[in-house]
C-alpha cells in the first residue's frame, strides 16, 4: 500500500462504510469543471434562442462577405499579377504580344518570406522569455524551462507549425494580412496550428481592429470524413444536416488554384461542407458573453457552441485563438499589402516588358 499525505485545504475527504475514506483532490475537480466549462453546450441552451442567434448571425455574415468583395478582387488581381497562373493582367495585350510577366511581386514575396522566417522562426525555436519585476535565480530558471519547453513544442511536437508559418509568410505581402489559428487537437493530444488565409476571414464593415471586432468569422471547408471525425470526438453535435451544397470559393482562392494547377470537379466527391465558425458575443440568459458558434451553411443549423472565456474569469474576457499578421496596418480592420501599394506599377512594368 502507498501512503499519500493530503492537506485539508487541498482535498475533500469522505468516510466510507467499510472504514476507509474517499479522497477527492481539488485539482481533479478543477480539471473536470474546466472540461465542463469548455464543452459543447449547443444541446444545453434554449433551442429557440440558439436558432434565433443562428438566423441573425447568418444574415450578418452574408453582409460581412458582401462588404469585402472589392478586397477579395484586389487579392485575386495581386495573385494574377505574379504571372504564376498564366493570366496576368497588364498592358500590351494585343494580338501577338508575349505572355512574359515582370517578376516584381514574386521576387518581393520570396524575399520577404526568407527574411520573415529567419527573424520569426530561428533554428532553436521562436520563443524567448521575459521576466517582469525583480530577477532572481528561481525566476530565471522558470523562464528558461518555459522557453525551452515551448521551443520544443513549436519545433518538434507541432510538426505542422513551420510549414503553416511559411505558407503565411509567402501570402502575407499580397493579401496585406494573414492569420494563424491555434487550437487543441484531441486526437493527438497536443496543440496544433493552422494557416488561415485572409479571404476566409470575414469582419464587420464597422470593425476598426481585428481583436476588438464584435464578430469574427472563419469560413471552413471540411470534408465528410473530417465532419464525422469531429462528431465522433464530440467537437460537433450529431444532427442531420442533409446533403451539402457545393462550396463557394473566393476569387483569390480560385486564382490560387490556377497557380497550383488544380481544378475542382463538379461532383464534390469528398462531401465538402461549408462551416461558419463565428467568434462573437451572445446572450443565453446570463447577459452578453463571448462564445464560439459553428453553423452549417446548407442546413442553417448550429453544430457547436462553446464558452470563450476562462472559467475563473469574473470579467469574462474573450479568449483569442486566431493571431493576426498584418503587413501594413491601415485605418480599418483589414491591413494592406503590395497589391494595394504597387499593383499598378507591376502591371505597368509587365506592359513595358512585353
Amino acid at each position: 500500500d502507498e501512503i499519500v499525505e493530503v492537506d485539508d485545504d487541498e482535498s475533500d475527504t469522505e468516510d466510507t462504510d467499510d472504514g476507509g475514506a474517499m479522497v477527492k483532490l481539488k485539482n481533479e475537480d478543477d480539471q473536470r469543471q474546466k472540461q465542463a466549462h469548455f464543452a459543447n453546450i449547443a444541446d444545453e441552451v434554449d433551442q429557440g434562442d440558439l436558432q434565433d442567434a443562428v438566423t441573425d448571425l447568418l444574415d450578418k455574415v452574408a453582409k460581412d462577405k458582401d462588404a469585402r468583395q472589392k478586397r477579395d478582387k484586389l487579392y485575386e488581381e495581386g495573385l494574377r499579377r505574379t504571372g504564376l497562373g498564366d493570366d496576368a493582367p497588364g498592358g500590351a495585350q494585343f494580338t501577338g504580344s508575349t505572355k512574359v510577366v515582370h517578376p516584381m511581386l514574386v521576387e518581393a514575396c520570396v524575399d520577404f518570406s526568407a527574411r520573415f522566417m529567419k527573424e520569426v522562426f530561428p533554428p532553436n525555436g521562436p520563443v524567448k522569455s521575459k521576466i517582469l519585476g525583480e530577477r532572481d535565480k528561481s525566476k530565471i530558471q522558470k523562464a528558461e524551462r518555459k522557453a525551452e519547453f515551448m521551443n520544443w513544442q513549436t519545433t518538434e511536437q507541432m510538426v505542422e507549425f513551420r510549414g503553416e508559418l511559411e505558407q503565411l509568410s509567402t501570402q502575407l505581402p499580397l493579401g496585406g494580412g494573414q492569420y494563424m489559428k491555434f487550437m487543441w487537437n484531441p486526437l493527438h493530444k497536443r496543440p496544433m496550428s493552422e494557416f488561415v488565409a485572409i479571404d476566409d476571414i470575414y469582419l464587420p464593415f464597422a470593425a476598426t481592429n481585428f481583436y476588438t471586432s464584435e464578430r469574427k468569422t472563419h469560413v471552413q471547408y471540411i470534408t465528410k470524413f473530417e465532419y464525422q471525425r469531429r462528431v465522433k470526438s464530440k467537437m460537433y453535435r450529431d444532427v442531420d444536416l442533409g446533403m451539402p451544397e457545393d462550396p463557394e470559393y473566393s476569387k483569390s482562392s480560385q486564382a490560387n488554384d490556377k497557380i497550383e494547377g488544380r481544378k475542382d470537379t463538379s461532383y464534390n466527391e469528398d462531401g465538402l461542407r461549408t462551416i461558419f465558425e463565428i467568434y462573437t458575443h451572445l446572450d443565453f440568459g446570463d447577459g452578453v458573453e463571448p462564445y464560439i458558434i459553428s453553423i452549417d451553411k446548407t442546413s442553417s443549423k448550429a453544430v457547436a457552441l462553446y464558452r470563450n472565456w476562462e472559467p475563473e474569469d469574473e470579467r469574462r474576457v474573450e479568449l483569442d485563438w486566431i493571431v493576426e499578421f498584418p503587413f501594413v496596418p491601415w485605418r480599418g480592420a483589414y491591413p494592406i499589402g503590395l497589391t494595394h501599394m504597387i499593383g499598378g506599377l507591376s502591371g505597368a512594368a509587365t506592359g513595358a516588358l512585353r
